[in-house]
């Protein structure tokens, strides 16, 4: 984006630069500075532009950037080619990257079910009252792109030590002014330069806090002048300007108005260039990463049209081999560790802990792959914002060192929950909560973990975890809970009753962890059960109170890469209970459930999986029902409760089809989404079970906000079965 103000560049710019080079003698060649815009992906002209100048053999002795001018003018510096670079940019998921949320995979166990169990992006802390991020995203993916590039050379005294000196602008938010970075932190200088305010988090250093360095300075001509340069050549992206007509969402006006801002400081800085190479890339927006080899194209195509211009600093073939050759001989290579360190905000405990976990990298080369899945393993442990690595020299070794930088608004951390179910919607049943957890509550690894919610259900649940020694898998888990809900009884579309379940439980679990993938869990749960109606006159559900107790081994396990949308994957829960008393059955009875789904990518916007359900109590009376189909989940063209039993089986297979990406501060994606199921119940205690299998189908939206998926949905089914519903919350 562009305000208004860029109209006039071109021609502001046309007197303030000099379309002929300088005279210079055959035995020197005047130091050209190149300077690269920011501009999100628009910058990926950049590598165009570059790729036309090296095969033309013209030398830059200096590269100053902004932004994602910054980000491949860092790259390019480092002494990579333009395919290397291409390459590297290529290679990064931009999605994953702008979405601000750690890959779903690379989650803990307990991260993963609090990501399935409460969906939705948002989440904040009451470390100093109510607290939001900084940002909407950490940059967390950022730092380990930068670390893997300036990983060889962390400890330059001055980025001109670089194959290609180097210096890139950034916005100190304490002072007011631009901070050129000319030494320090490679990968710090670069992601400080890209912080875009709102959405990435400020970069800390010291007393200085580091937004992207648009805002003051998007075009750095005058830090290329500075470096020494004798002739700056500005690469200026070229949008299309608003239109007056246009609308604007809240985020689109903030959007603009930093545009706004930006076009300003762009006007002064090109007046400053001695050649200014304008990129045409009016087609294109600043979130077109997916357009990545067409806008590199657009780069190369405009370096090329300005030729005439540019040839004039073409070396010969000789000249430009010994240019090469003194650049690489700049190239570092990585050290390998003889130790590893952990520092930062991390608690003595926690930082032997990572010591220990990371000590197999000592003595080895590096393996940037394998270290930055390592650095995401422990921001998937909930509790670091960031964890960046970089070389370090102590006592003469070379040894790897871990940064960390704990949550600064927590903890706790409170996942707000929202969860509406549509399923009738003339009965529509809403509710509010949260999920707070308490990170090393007591000591490392162990965390407490309490559920609020309100409104149609009335809920708080709480569970302590605790692992037998800080780096065990085995671990005990004692919890508690009150549960107030609303359980509405269906014939067809009609509402028989309305029934209040309520229940106070206590018991306590021991188990084991599967690293991030499963646990295991044995325990035993017990406390008070009371079921009465609260709407209606037709009997289907006991009224009952008393006691209840069960013995319990439950398995979970979660391959999936996604908690609300899977694309691929396997989800897997199967328990089996054994109740010693319940107070509406006339002894003790078993309860056993499987639910299995798995899930297969057909190519990148479309995705099947299959569902597998069971469940029984053996021919065991359990007194209220043990399983209930019908709803927004399950055999989803039946109403609410309308098939309670305590025997059934289902069938499920459906296909997802992404159709739209929504703005990152909005949520993700807009999906397709098609089901069809087939099932089996047995002995309804409202009524005969149907003769034949029920089926249906079912077909409607799936859009996945920050505050939780959004389904909205229409199904058909046999024995006359139709309706229309919606809901927001947990979808598989």
């Amino acid at each position: 984006m562009r305000s208004l103000f860029l109209l006039g560049a071109l021609a502001i710019s046309s007197c303030g630069y000099s379309q002929v080079p300088p005279k210079r003698d055959s035995a020197t060649r005047p130091k050209l500075g190149l300077v690269l815009e920011g501009g999100g992906a628009l910058g990926l002209a950049h590598i165009g532009v570059i790729t036309w100048m090296e095969e033309h053999h013209i030398p830059v002795s200096y590269v100053a950037g902004t932004s994602m001018g910054g980000l491949v003018g860092g790259i390019y510096a480092t002494g990579r080619s333009p395919a290397e670079v291409r390459e590297l940019i290529n290679g990064i998921d931009w999605d994953q990257v702008l979405s601000g949320e750690t890959p779903f995979t690379d989650l803990s166990f307990r991260r993963k079910q609090d990501a399935h169990e409460v969906p939705g992006s948002l989440e904040f802390g009451l470390r100093k009252g109510l607290q939001f991020p900084a940002g909407f995203n950490t940059g967390e993916q950022v730092d380990l792109i930068l670390d893997r590039v300036a990983l060889p050379y962390s400890e330059l005294p001055t980025f001109n030590d670089l194959p290609i000196p180097f210096a890139c602008v950034a916005t100190d938010l304490v002072s007011g002014k631009p901070h050129v970075f000319h030494d320090g932190s490679l990968s710090l200088a670069m992601r400080s330069t890209m912080s875009l305010p709102g959405i990435f988090s400020p970069v800390r250093s010291g007393d200085h806090l580091y937004a992207d360095g648009g805002l003051l300075n998007n075009i750095p001509i005058d830090v290329a002048r500075d470096m020494g340069a004798d002739v700056v050549l500005g690469i200026h992206l070229e949008t299309e300007p608003l239109s007056p007509k246009a609308t604007l969402p809240s985020y689109g006006v903030l959007g603009q108005s930093i545009s706004v801002m930006i076009a300003a400081n762009e006007l002064r800085s090109m007046e400053q260039a001695d050649i200014l190479v304008t990129v045409p890339l009016q087609k294109y927006t600043t979130l077109d990463y997916d357009k990545a080899d067409a806008i590199i194209k657009v780069g190369y195509d405009a370096a090329a049209a300005k030729a005439a211009v540019l040839a004039a600093y073409s070396v010969s073939p000789g000249e430009w081999e010994e240019y090469l050759a003194v650049r690489n001989s700049r190239r570092k290579s990585v050290p390998i560790p003889t130790f590893v360190e952990v520092t930062g905000t991390a608690s003595p405990v926690m930082k032997q802990g990572m010591e220990k976990q990371l000590s197999g990298l000592v003595g080895k080369p590096i393996d940037t792959e394998t270290l930055g899945q390592d650095m995401m393993s422990i921001i998937g442990q909930g509790r670091f914002s960031t964890s960046t690595y970089s070389m370090v020299e102590k006592d003469g070794q070379q040894g790897l060192q871990i940064q960390t930088e704990q949550k600064a608004y927590a903890p706790p951390i409170v996942r707000p929950l929202i969860l509406i179910d549509g399923s009738d919607y003339n009965n529509v049943l809403f509710s509010i909560g949260a999920r707070v957890t308490f990170l090393d509550f007591g000591s490392y690894r162990s965390e407490l973990r309490t559920d609020v919610v309100v409104g149609s259900q009335y809920l708080l649940d709480t569970e302590y975890y605790h692992p037998y020694t800080p780096s065990s898998n085995w671990f005990i888990a004692p919890r508690a809970g009150l549960n107030s809900q609303q359980l509405n009884v269906y014939s067809g579309n009609t509402l028989q009753a309305s029934y209040r379940l309520r229940e106070f439980l206590g018991g306590i679990d021991t188990g084991y962890a599967f690293g991030r993938t499963g646990e295991l869990r044995l325990g035993y749960e017990g406390g008070y059960q009371k079921i009465y109606p609260e709407i209606g006159n037709v009997p289907t559900l006991p009224t009952t109170s008393g006691a209840t107790g069960d013995v319990r081994i439950q398995y979970q396990l979660t391959t999936l890469d996604q908690p609300v949308i899977p694309r691929s994957g396997v989800s897997l829960l199967a328990y089996t209970k054994g109740y010693t008393v319940n107070p509406a059955a006339p002894g003790p009875f078993p309860v056993t459930e499987i639910q299995a789904q798995d899930f297969f990518r057909l190519n990148k916007p479309s995705s099947i999986f299959v569902g597998a359900y069971g469940g029984s109590t053996y021919g065991y009376k359990a007194g209220v029902p043990a399983f209930s189909l019908g709803g927004s989940q399950r055999l989803v063209a039946w109403s609410t409760n309308e098939l309670l039993t305590n025997q059934y089986f289902l069938g499920q297979i459906g296909y997802i089809r992404e159709l739209a990406h929504l703005p990152p501060l909005l949520g993700s994606t807009v999906d397709f989404l098609g089901v069809l199921e087939v099932g089996k119940t047995y002995k309804l205690p409202n009524g005969p079970s149907p003769p034949n299998l029920p089926m249906d189908a079912a077909a409607g939206l799936l859009v996945n906000t920050i505050f939780g998926p959004v389904l909205v949905a229409g199904s058909v089914g046999d024995y006359g079965h139709a309706r229309f519903y919606f809901r927001i919350g947990r979808v598989f």
